[in-house]
């Protein structure tokens, strides 16, 4: 800009001179154009407006100066008066062209790459090279280093003609020029010192908290201690949310200082803030609500006069709560305007101003991107229908549904205005696989690999239906000479349809046999083998909320027991062959917003066995088994997941003269990764935890166990977390259920107890990844140690 009004001022002192004494217009005799190379003389006369023949007033020829600038292809401008006459003049506008920008070089940068000048940096190839232009790059490229600490990086520009041969050139070959910027990135500099001044509510450290990302240096936090502009711009956005969280709405950062040391290797920043007063809300007002009366609206607004001003938690009661109201019966462009009125020095007046408008209906449902779930499947799920009133709550509710079918990674819900009453709605999910290689594989230190392999469906062709077929052969090794081993075979066909011709109506079938080798962990002298089938039907219930389901299972089973006839004799009476015909009721609520990280609801499971008795057969019992978990998100993405487990086995009389028993697979076992007995406690030994004969676990009667993990989420998809546990557990004899909560008292029927981290991870066509550290706090061996640190791996799903 300097050279343009260098320029125009030698453009108006010539003219004044020429024209002192002549009339306010002059004609033009001609005009020549010289310094032109790309430019067309014509295009330059046409853009100054300087014709030959045409009459001009004396400001004329500042304008063509100013538009002949402004095109941006000149870095020098003169206009030259060559001849006059009485009749008029004759002139030549002189230019010099901008160079034309050919490749763009960096050189020395090691932090950052091309790549990222090459997105931030609007430099094309072929663009003319303007005054100022490689000063603004210069600052952009200091500034992107600013932002990842390396303030004192020096960067200078150059234009340099290309390479190759110079003899023959077309005119725009002979413009171009090169850019190259060498860079020196020198080193960070690092934070010595953040101080606060005019904060008189909360301390310079606690306010140094708030700025997570911005940490001054400190011995322990040497690696954290350089200063990133561009967090610190988020930090100073979070300490203004911090302060209008804690009631000070008024806050403001009147100014920030950065001092740097001599050397410009350290810095200080002081941050001068007005706090202002701290509100407490005095009165709430409402206008224009005809819906919904005044007690209605502030139940759902929720926010007590005389609490303080929180912004963070207003926004959530206003919007969230009390316009999600209106948007639940329809009303979606209704508008709630709140109006604060400040009374004292530490009191506000909240009057809100509603604009009900109308209800809105739905018109079309359109689904995207299913690739393979069909369109049906995914409307069955849906809570709101093309003609009902649009409700967001049950569009939520939709997505939740979805989501919990655990086929796809995203839904995404959208609404689109199609008129004044009318809206349609526009259901995007992204697919993902939902078929898995069901290898249960477990691993604990002291005993080793169980568990086997097969193939799960759990959206057979894309109807939602699930295939289960598994065949699994294991033999528990073990890192000890005199360990027996044991052998164990399975196979399983499962099919459920969880809604059949899209009704709420669940079927589906099994068959299974499975062989179980003596000598096993959990100590059973015989070889059983177990073959059998199963029919069930389910429904989903509306009472007592939408989130119950039941079914109903009809299982035959018969068992073949082999061994000595001593064992025979003690352990299943004499039987060589048992029958079982059961009768088992599931009834469950799970309200989880997902399947596999859940932030949020819960899950309960009550199981119900009925068998023997009336039905037939000779193993007569009755077994009741209650999951219950609660999924609590804390701070951050920090989610608390809570769980409790109990069940009771108790014997059905037989017939006069009939032997009956209780099977021994159908009892409880802990320990371990919990296969194949279903029954979880990391830090001990699988299949270690109840009674015992000869020091092995027979089962029990009775189980409890109780958990409480703190889980933080590392990636969304594919879905990995970690997690810290603690929990605690046993099997007993007895179904008094009593011992759990004697808490003063340890022995062999207190609850084992442990700790531990783990991670999990969930991979396509595997599905479920763990690992588990924990450490055993009780002595279940009888040497009266603590069990110690026992690892766990699980991969697949687990029984």
């Amino acid at each position: 800009m300097k050279r343009f009004f260098a320029v125009f001022l030698t453009a108006t002192y010539l003219f004044t001179a020429l024209l002192a004494q002549a009339p306010e217009e002059i004609t033009l005799l001609g005009v020549e154009v010289e310094g032109n190379r790309l430019t067309s003389d014509t295009m330059i006369r046409y853009t100054a407006g300087l014709r030959p023949g045409e009459t001009i007033n004396t400001g004329d020829f500042s304008r063509a100066v100013k538009r002949l600038w402004q095109l941006g292809l000149f870095k020098n401008i003169q206009i030259r008066l060559d001849k006059e006459s009485s009749d008029g003049v004759f002139i030549t506008i002189l230019v010099a062209e901008n160079p034309i920008l050919g490749a763009v070089k960096y050189k020395g940068n090691k932090k950052l790459k091309d790549k990222k000048f090459e997105e931030e940096i609007d430099l094309r190839t072929g663009q003319r090279i303007t005054p100022g232009l490689i000063k603004k790059v210069e600052d952009e490229i200091k500034a992107l280093y600013a932002e990842e600490g390396y303030l004192l990086a020096e960067v200078e520009g150059e234009l340099i003609p290309p390479k190759g041969d110079t003899t023959a050139l077309t005119p725009k070959e002979a413009l171009t020029r090169d850019l190259v910027f060498r860079i020196k990135e020198n080193k960070k500099v690092k934070l010595k010192h953040i101080d606060f001044e005019g904060n008189q509510a909360f301390s310079d450290r606690r306010l140094r908290r708030v700025l997570k990302e911005t940490k001054q240096q400190r011995w322990y936090l040497f690696w954290r201690s350089y200063f990133e502009r561009g967090k610190y711009k988020e930090d100073k956005e979070k300490l203004a949310t911090f302060y209008r969280n804690h009631g000070y709405r008024d806050f403001a950062i009147l100014e920030d200082t950065t001092i740097y040391s001599p050397n410009k290797r350290s810095m200080s920043i002081k941050i001068t803030v007005e706090e202002g007063p701290r509100y407490r809300y005095r009165n709430f007002s409402w206008e224009g609500n005809t819906l919904f009366d005044i007690p209605t609206l502030e139940r759902v607004l929720n926010l007590k006069s005389g609490d303080y001003y929180n912004e963070e938690e207003f926004n959530v009661a206003l919007y969230n709560n009390v316009q999600g109201l209106y948007m639940d019966r329809g009303y979606i462009y209704s508008q709630i305007e709140p109006n604060f009125i400040p009374v004292g020095e530490d009191s506000l007046d909240i009057h809100f101003v509603i604009t009900e408008n109308h209800q809105v209906y739905v018109r079309n449902i359109y689904i995207h991107g299913n690739t393979k779930t069909r369109e049906n499947v995914i409307r069955r799920e849906l809570r709101i229908f093309p003609g009902d009133v649009f409700n967001r709550d049950h569009l939520i509710r939709s997505q939740r549904d979805l989501f919990i079918l655990n086929y796809f990674s995203n839904v995404v819900p959208d609404v689109t205005p199609v008129d004044e009453d009318e809206v349609d709605l526009e259901i995007t999910v992204e697919e993902k696989s939902s078929d898995r290689a069901n290898a249960n594989i477990g691993f604990s230190g002291v005993y080793g690999m169980t568990g086997g392999g097969g193939v799960e469906f759990n959206n057979f062709r894309g109807l939602g239906q699930q295939l289960l077929l598994s065949f699994n052969v294991g033999s528990r090794y073990t890192l000890y000479a005199n360990q027996p081993t044991s052998k164990y075979r399975s196979f399983n066909f499962s099919f459920v349809d969880p809604m059949i011709f899209d009704t709420r109506n669940r079927v589906g079938f099994s068959a299974f046999y499975i062989f179980q080798g003596q000598a096993t962990s959990y100590y059973f002298p015989l070889d059983l083998t177990t073959r059998g089938g199963s029919v069930q039907w389910g429904r989903r219930f509306k009472w007592p909320d939408d989130f119950f389901r039941g079914y109903w299972v009809f299982r035959m089973v018969k068992k073949n027991y082999q061994g000595s006839q001593e064992d025979l004799d003690r352990y299943v009476k004499g039987l060589t062959v048992t029958k079982g015909i059961n009768i088992t009721q599931v009834l469950s609520r799970d309200s989880r917003d997902r399947p596999e990280f859940t932030t949020q609801g819960s899950r309960f499971v009550w199981e119900a066995t009925y068998s023997g008795g009336f039905l037939g057969g000779n193993e007569d019992f009755y077994k009741h088994v209650l999951n219950l978990e609660w999924y609590t998100p804390t701070f951050w993405k920090f989610v608390l997941m809570s769980s409790l487990k109990m069940g009771v086995i108790e014997p059905i009389p037989a017939e006069k003269g009939e032997r009956s028993i209780i099977p021994f697979d159908e009892k409880f076992v802990m320990g371990g990764n919990g296969i194949p007995y279903g029954n979880m406690l990391r830090g001990y030994s699988d299949n270690s935890i109840g009674p015992v004969i000869r020091g092995n676990p027979v089962g029990g009667n009775a189980l409890f166990r109780a958990v409480v993990e703190f889980r933080v989420p590392f990636s969304d998809n594919p879905v990995i977390y970690g997690l810290a546990f603690a929990e605690g557990g046993n099997v007993w004899n007895t179904t008094s259920m009593t011992e759990p909560f004697n808490l003063a008292r340890r022995g062999p029927l207190s609850l084992k107890r442990a700790a531990g981290v783990g991670i999990r991870f969930f991979m396509p066509m595997i599905g479920m990844l763990g690992f588990d550290m924990g450490y055993g706090f009780d002595d279940v061996s009888g040497n009266g140690k603590p069990e110690g640190w026992n690892y766990t791996i699980l991969f697949g799903q687990q029984f």
